[in-house]
């Protein structure tokens, strides 16, 4: 069974995407943050399923919200480095 390690950063994203959705919508917040848990089940469950997408990095996209979590597989570790929005610079996907 795989573990899931939350880096910091991702997490940070994610609040931030939480607090702008709060702003704009009460409860919008909380139905982002229900889709993200869903995806990391996902994950947890089949993080192979998600094809690599550059090295060794894959992602899994949210399907209401426009996000997609970048991670990796370490041994039996899932590591999620980031929640990034896809209107941002593709570049910066990558970087921790």
């Amino acid at each position: 069974m795989y573990r899931l390690i939350i880096r910091p950063q991702a997490t940070s994203m994610a609040e931030k995407a939480y607090d702008w959705y709060e702003e704009q919508q009460l409860g919008l917040g909380k139905s982002f943050v229900t889709e993200l848990m869903s995806c990391y089940d996902k994950l947890e469950a089949w993080p192979t399923a998600y094809a690599k997408i550059n090295k060794n990095y894959r992602h899994i996209i949210l399907k209401t919200f426009p996000y997609v979590v970048i991670f990796e597989i370490i041994k039996e570790d899932i590591v999620i480095y980031a929640v990034f929005h896809t209107s941002r610079n593709p570049r910066k996907k990558f970087k921790n």
